[in-house]
């Protein structure tokens, strides 16, 4: 009995093989993309079930507090603003001072709390505070603020790990709400001395109001600044103050941070050095690098502070 064979032509073979090969490439790459899309879903459930928490547990009002949307035609975005009243506010005709506030979505409360005890204290004038803010999630909040707080493009700036960079270089765009649309709105529906505009900003809110006090002076005429982020975009800021002209001005300047920041209060002290080597005709100025505060704690001290000086005599 013969044995018979069966040849299999060599191309048959590598076809085959290569045929089989790619089905691997192609099952590893479905799975990488199944992956992908479980981690995307999981986000989307997460950031879903967090907007669902929001809704169902903020309720919480502080007394003179109200809420109002006002939408820009600058960048698209709806900001929720934030407005107490000093007490007696609506039993009387006075005009008041306003602090417009950033990152209303997180520091609202502890802002009005401080505000109220130094007015009952009598260390600081009754004052309308306006914060701003966005009402919405954790994550958009953060991405939000990165896009308005910074005055110029940043792509290669990544803060949190595993995220793509956040969208960055709206300064212009969120000064242009301010000014054209929040102050008026504030101006014409409540009793405010339109002269009399402080700031208050921590971190990338300290880098805005830096960039603000540098390029738009019309806005404000107090600056709080806590832990300002002038290491943005290579110092771009702390660059910029060596050759601003920057014209006499009434206002008063505070800024401070915490000795256990690092880079950040070293960039402040040279800053500040650099605005006081111009000996600006009316501007009142005070730095303070305050000892065992972090990036964090530097709120409730830095804050209490920088209020009692602007409003200061």
């Amino acid at each position: 009995m013969q044995n018979h064979m069966v040849r299999i032509p060599l191309i048959v073979l590598l076809v085959i093989v290569t045929s089989c090969s790619n089905s691997k490439i192609e099952l590893t790459n479905l799975q990488q993309e199944n992956e992908k899309l479980q981690d995307e879903l999981a986000y989307l459930k997460k950031q879903k079930a967090e907007i669902e928490y929001l809704a169902a547990n903020s309720q919480v009002t502080l007394p003179n507090t109200i809420a109002r949307e006002i939408s820009s035609e600058y960048n698209g975005q709806t900001y929720k603003i934030k407005i107490k009243f000093p007490k007696g506010y609506h039993e009387s005709q006075e005009k008041y001072p306003v602090l417009y506030v950033i990152d209303a979505e997180t520091n609202f409360g502890g802002i009005s709390y401080i505000v109220q005890r130094l007015i009952k204290d009598k260390l600081i004038p009754k004052i309308l505070v306006v914060g701003i803010a966005y009402g919405t999630d954790y994550d958009n909040f953060y991405k939000l603020r990165s896009r308005d707080l910074t005055p110029v493009v940043d792509k290669e700036l990544v803060m949190r790990r595993g995220s793509p960079p956040d969208p960055t270089g709206g300064a212009d765009n969120f000064s242009n709400f301010i000014m054209f649309e929040l102050l008026p709105f504030i101006a014409s529906n409540y009793r405010v001395k339109e002269d009399d505009r402080a700031l208050y900003g921590h971190s990338y809110g300290g880098l805005y109001g830096t960039y603000a006090f540098l390029h738009k002076p019309q806005l404000f005429n107090r600056y709080i600044l806590l832990s300002p982020s002038l290491w943005y975009k290579d110092g771009l800021l702390l660059n910029e103050v060596k050759d601003s002209s920057i014209e006499p001005t009434d206002s008063k300047f505070y800024m401070a941070s915490g000795e256990l920041e690092g880079r950040i209060d070293d960039l402040q002290v040279a800053f500040i050095r650099q605005l006081e080597n111009k000996n600006i005709n009316l501007l009142s100025i005070k730095s303070e690098v305050m000892k065992n505060e972090t990036h964090r704690t530097i709120f409730g001290p830095g804050f209490t502070n920088g209020l009692r000086f602007v409003y200061g005599d």
